[in-house]
């Protein structure tokens, strides 16, 4: 066995080498991961801008809807209003045909307003679906650490401890001491 001393520095060495190869490691697989995220959350954003463009889009479309009820409703009212004139009608039959062309435009409103209702709805749960996906995807990102140095240098200390006890001869007893007890257990002194 080398000296106790060369043998102790070894250790701390080897510790040191060992901290620092855990440390790289850990850092190297923390870098990846931070990248990995930075991504995941880049097309997260992307992502949520989409879904609310889309409730955008949603909205141009129930107005262009509306828009177009509106129209038809307004020509159909010129219609009704020509040829009720034109007969010469008027009174209750008018204020029927007039009313049941505003209450068809606003069914019509009413559907257009539900399913612009609808569709936002469907759009925020999405948007709610894959942030809870995103957020999920970056929290089960591995992120590694690494034990402080102390750690590896109890390691070596216990390492070099035990080697220097297995080195070292046991105490022997001093000259007095009373080796009796071993003819007790003699087995061919008893035969």
């Amino acid at each position: 066995m080398c000296n106790y001393y060369a043998y102790a520095a070894l250790q701390v060495a080897s510790s040191y080498q060992q901290y620092k190869a855990e440390k790289s490691y850990a850092n190297q697989v923390n870098q990846n991961t931070y990248a990995a995220a930075k991504r995941t959350r880049d097309e997260a954003i992307y992502k949520d801008i989409s879904l609310q463009k889309k409730k955008g889009v949603e909205y141009d479309k129930s107005a262009a809807e509306k828009f177009k009820i509106s129209l038809a409703a307004k020509k159909a009212k010129g219609k009704a209003k020509v040829l009720l004139f034109e007969r010469g009608l008027g009174g209750n039959v008018f204020t029927t045909l007039i009313g049941d062309i505003d209450r068809n435009e606003g069914r019509a409103f009413n559907n257009t307003d539900m399913n612009y209702e609808n569709a936002v709805y469907s759009i925020e749960d999405q948007r709610l679906a894959y942030n809870r996906q995103f957020t999920n995807q970056i929290l089960n990102m591995p992120l590694r650490s690494y034990a402080p140095f102390g750690t590896y240098l109890l390691s070596a200390a216990a390492n070099t401890t035990g080697a220097y006890m297995m080195t070292q001869a046991p105490s022997t007893p001093s000259s007095g001491f009373d080796n009796s007890y071993q003819k007790s257990f003699d087995w061919e002194a008893d035969k």
